[in-house]
């Protein structure tokens, strides 16, 4: 068996073989869906593939796009892990090992979440490390025990199993009691995308300076993360006397997934808030829930990376699961939201 790897050019993204592993792997138009997530991450500057060839057939690929990260206070390259995948008769043979090891190797600060066991213990051995911790967390909005059976259903019985035990808004109303309300005096306003500026990313970014780790949010990242997005999220700034003191972007209500478990929720996609604010995140996730219930739009749920003194809440893995990087340093305090890596689609 002949195995070869080569790092794909612009053209050799479209060439009949590419599409014949896209097609092969994704379906029918695995290849038609695939190449505008592809054009996404190419407009921000650097696109890799890497793809495994045996016996002249390409059989599998693994990728990475660029982004700037403020690590410790300085800006540096910062590369994601996506989108790699291999034919199963492929499999077992290290290749997949050895493409992850290729973009270790040629993409500074190359980065990814642990999805899996298996995903996470080949990219330590490719010289990832832990960089900072993620929680994955549900907040419930009207469902929390039938999120819960489908998890248990799923551990007993190896089925996802659904009941109908929803109460329209029951956990926020519960949390609502002992939440006092600090948004009298605050103007929320609405940011459509069309509307995102300098002072957007300057308020963003300033916000997060005291985080150890988080992606560089100036306006061409914006602008370009939320162009993937438009139409499917809604923006809102927490104003008094005309500053900005908290910006929480969300998506539309969709059918999400937490864990395995299915519901009709949102995303939190980004969340910051002003150091010098009194505003908690609590606060904000308390007014996205009641600016669902305003809209009379029925949502069982959040998912988000942030952690607050809501209950219940449903933290997946637990503790945490580690952001794996090659920067070969684990952070004490890092922020990373669903828009910096299409993370919401889990």
């Amino acid at each position: 068996m002949e195995v070869t790897y080569k790092f794909l050019t612009t053209e050799e993204i479209h060439s009949p073989e590419y599409v014949e592993l896209q097609n092969k792997i994704h379906g029918k138009n695995g290849y038609a869906s695939r190449l505008k997530r592809m054009e996404h991450y190419t407009s921000m500057g650097d696109f890799r593939v890497i793809v495994a060839i045996i016996n002249g057939k390409m059989v599998g690929q693994a990728s990475a796009y660029k982004v700037k990260a403020v690590i410790e206070g300085k800006e540096q390259p910062f590369y994601w892990g996506c989108d790699t995948f291999l034919l199963p008769e492929s499999r077992g043979h290290g290749v997949g090992k050895y493409l992850q090891n290729e973009l270790h190797k040629a993409c500074p600060n190359f980065s990814s979440a642990w999805y899996s066991p298996i995903n996470g213990i080949i990219k330590k051995k490719c010289g990832g490390t832990d960089l900072i911790d993620l929680k994955f967390t549900y907040y419930p909005v009207s469902n929390f025990c039938g999120l819960m059976w489908q998890l248990a259903s799923a551990k007993l019985f190896k089925k996802r199993l659904t009941v109908k035990v929803q109460m329209p808004f029951l956990y926020y109303n519960l949390n609502r009691w002992f939440q006092k309300n600090k948004l009298k005096g605050y103007e929320v306003r609405e940011i459509p995308y069309s509307e995102l500026n300098e002072r957007v990313a300057e308020f963003m970014e300033s916000s997060l300076k005291g985080y150890d780790f988080h992606i560089k949010r100036d306006l061409e990242y914006l602008r370009w993360a939320y162009k993937w997005k438009e139409g499917q999220y809604q923006m809102l700034a927490f104003m008094r006397n005309d500053k900005i003191e908290a910006i929480v972007a969300f998506s539309k209500p969709h059918d999400a997934t937490h864990v395995i478990a299915r519901f009709r929720g949102i995303s939190i996609l980004d969340l910051v808030i002003s150091p010098e604010s009194k505003l908690t995140t609590k606060d904000v996730l308390m007014y996205v829930i009641q600016y669902h219930k305003e809209h009379h739009e029925s949502i069982e749920g959040i998912i988000t990376f942030e952690q607050m003194n809501y209950f219940p809440r449903f933290v997946y893995p637990r503790p945490s699961v580690p952001l794996l990087s090659t920067y070969g340093k684990k952070l004490r305090k890092g922020y990373v939201s669903f828009i910096d890596q299409d993370m919401d689609q889990l």
